[in-house]
């Protein structure tokens, strides 16, 4: 009896040993199965996420495209709007110098905060209909015939996403190709002005680590030449005495190119030019242009620019402003305050404001500064969840397009 026992014992010991084990080992299958499905799992949920935010980025960007139209469109009624004003100032003989764009920021997410908060909660329009039936709205007569209702529209401004527009005045700047035509001289004058304050002096000192050294004189010869006509280095004035081939600098260039000797196509072109290097032309990038009028707009420049102006048509050349700088923008401020309160009706405005405070204009100085603009740089931008879709144009108030550009 014993030994029977003692089989089933054996029995009962070996199955349970046998169980063990098949649980041991079924539970090592999970855990590889989970170890290798676990990264394939976690890449298809990464790749789906992306893909999804992909979509919607193309989405958003999409919708911010069609916004940026929008802001074109905008700017279009803008400048409708533009003329309208300028009309009724003129009949008041008030001053023409007034855009809109200067007093009314051109952004939907700042016009929202205005509009939920004021008249604009809901367009209204008034509606008159002759019609039997009791009129949509609020009807100010309830008998049969003529109603005059209310519908109420869409809020203003009430759509997914932003835009914005802004209006920069091309005419504020000196058009380098009008180095081209007759008004050469002042153009040339402008560019002498912009580099002449002694700031850019360690730019200029000789240093012959630099391959592309110039001084003041051969860097404004060498801009000339790119554009006028001829093979000859610019001669004309006192400071241009120095002729020869105007090839000569581009010779060792690697690869060699040769001087284009014809307007140039965009401003970064400049930096084709021998002797432009990134610095310089950090410098002249913001004040010159290849679209403006060719007259540089007085009422619109900034401070950098009318001192250009100054500097370069001062009868006196050897008065202390320019010489002095904290008395320099002492003498910008005055002018700059002066065109603030009363504007620049013509030019003889901004030579008078110049001569009160000591400093006359030679008469010359309208070849290149006038007191109006017509030609402006718009960047419309769209924004929708934060992905932005921008346009950028030059164009005239009559609707010509001399630049487009989008992105």
């Amino acid at each position: 009896m014993s030994k029977l026992l003692d089989k089933i014992k054996k029995a009962v010991s070996d199955e349970n040993g046998s169980s063990a084990r098949r649980r041991g080992f079924a539970l090592v299958i999970v855990l590889v199965m989970i170890a290798v499905m676990l990264p394939i799992v976690s890449d298809m949920n990464y790749e789906a996420k992306t893909e999804f935010d992909l979509a919607m980025n193309y989405k958003h960007k999409a919708e911010a495209r069609a916004l940026a139209s929008s802001a074109v469109n905008f700017a279009v009624i803008i400048f409708d709007l533009q003329k309208q004003v300028e009309s009724i100032l003129r009949q008041f003989d008030m001053s023409n110098q007034i855009e809109i764009w200067d007093i009314i920021p051109m952004d939907t997410a700042l016009l929202r905060t205005f509009t939920d908060a004021g008249p604009f909660v809901d367009i209204e329009d008034v509606v008159s209909k002759t019609d039997t039936d009791k009129p949509k709205g609020a009807a100010t007569n309830d008998e049969e015939g003529e109603h005059t209702y209310t519908e109420t529209g869409d809020p203003i401004f009430q759509f997914p996403g932003d835009f914005k527009v802004e209006f920069k005045g091309e005419d504020t700047k000196i058009n380098l190709n009008q180095l081209a035509y007759g008004a050469k001289s002042a153009v040339i004058k402008m560019l002498e002005a912009l580099i002449e304050p002694e700031f850019y002096d360690f730019i200029f000192l000789e240093n012959t680590s630099r391959k592309e050294y110039v001084d003041r004189e051969e860097l404004i010869q060498n801009i000339v030449d790119w554009v006028d006509m001829g093979d000859d280095k610019y001669t004309d004035g006192a400071k241009y005495l120095t002729g020869g081939d105007e090839q000569s600098n581009y010779d060792d260039f690697e690869p060699e190119y040769k001087v284009k000797n014809a307007k140039f196509d965009t401003v970064q072109e400049l930096m084709m030019v021998y002797g432009v290097n990134d610095l310089i032309f950090k410098i002249l990038e913001p004040y010159v242009t290849i679209y403006s009028t060719g007259k540089i707009n007085v009422n619109k420049a900034n401070h950098e620019m009318i001192e250009g102006l100054i500097r370069a048509y001062a009868v006196d050349k050897a008065l202390p402003v320019f010489y002095n700088e904290d008395a320099m923008r002492e003498l910008l401020g005055k002018i700059l305050a002066k065109r603030a309160q009363y504007g620049f009706q013509n030019l003889d405005d901004f030579k008078t404001a110049c001569a009160d405070e000591g400093v006359n204009l030679d008469k010359s100085i309208s070849e290149i500064a006038d007191v109006t603009g017509s030609i402006y740089r718009i960047r419309a931008v769209g924004i929708k969840e934060g992905i932005e879709s921008w346009v950028e144009m030059i164009v005239d108030r009559e609707g010509n397009i001399y630049y487009y550009r989008e992105g």
